[in-house]
């Protein structure tokens, strides 16, 4: 298949989506953070410099898993992808346990999660080990996200 449907673009479409999510983040979630009232303060800068790591981070492996075939890349993106996956979900979850609207809810839902699946289902790697290294990604994208922010801190 050629064209804008294309499976290959489906890394690129996950990029762009990842990126304009971010966007969204960057634009409204320190403030959303500091709106809550946390016992734990977490500094806007922090947080910006965390989103803006975790999204140079995040398209880069899926630029490099669009040109890239080799079996290990691909089950580096699928963790990634399952990371981007699991961070839909927390949008989702967190604008309900806080009955608000998280920044970055309707981009994950409305182009993060249309693009990732689209991108799973299309992926160069067998079933067993597609959904073991999404499992891994959805498993990790907590520690990754604290781990970001410790290191933007």
């Amino acid at each position: 298949m050629t064209g804008l449907a294309a499976p290959c673009r489906a890394y690129t479409y996950l990029a762009l989506a990842f990126l304009v999510h971010n966007i969204e983040e960057l634009s409204g979630l320190p403030g959303w953070i500091m709106a809550l009232d946390l016992s734990v303060a977490v500094p806007s800068a922090q947080v910006s410099r965390a989103i803006v790591t975790l999204t140079l981070v995040g398209v880069a492996v899926m630029v490099v898993g669009r040109a890239v075939p080799h079996r290990m890349v691909q089950i580096a993106v699928t963790v990634v992808l399952g990371m981007m996956l699991a961070n839909v979900v927390s949008h989702v979850a967190l604008s309900l346990a806080t009955t608000s609207y998280m920044p970055g809810t309707g981009t994950a839902f409305a182009l993060v999660l249309p693009a990732g699946l689209w991108l799973y289902r299309n992926l160069p790697v067998a079933d067993p080990v597609r959904l073991v290294s999404a499992g891994i990604g959805v498993l990790a994208m907590g520690p990754v996200t604290w781990a970001a922010l410790w290191l933007a801190g």
